[in-house]
């Protein structure tokens, strides 16, 4: 009589023996480990992108914060000049009524525009 699902002449080489158990169990055991170490390696890998992030944006940061300084540092010394050169000019003018504090008025107006004191 020809095998039959029902009853299969021979044992299946499948059938859950001790042997076949151990070895699956082993088989799930190793893959549990690969897949581990596999996790351990993206870990590690998001870690080191993650600190390279935080290097790029500090070096964005100090670059700003530099580059704002230089601004600074020039827009100080382009008011002390234009203050100067003002000053120069008032003393050249001829003593009017007046003309001292208007360009005292001036100049502070000046110095609060510059200095973001104007809260006007």
């Amino acid at each position: 009589m020809p095998d039959s699902p029902d009853m299969p002449d021979r044992p299946d080489e499948r059938a859950a023996t001790p042997g076949n158990v151990a070895a699956a169990m082993n088989r799930v055991l190793e893959a549990e480990r690969e897949a581990l170490a596999e996790l351990e390696a993206c870990r590690a890998q998001a870690d080191r992108t993650l600190e390279a992030a935080r290097r790029e944006a500090r070096a964005i940061l100090d670059r700003a914060e530099r580059m704002s300084r230089d601004i600074h540092g020039r827009t100080e010394r382009l008011a002390a000049a234009r203050a100067l050169r003002i000053s120069e000019a008032a003393a050249q003018e001829d003593a009017r009524p007046g003309v001292a504090d208007t360009l005292a008025a001036a100049l502070e107006r000046l110095a609060a525009r510059m200095t973001g004191d104007d809260h006007a």
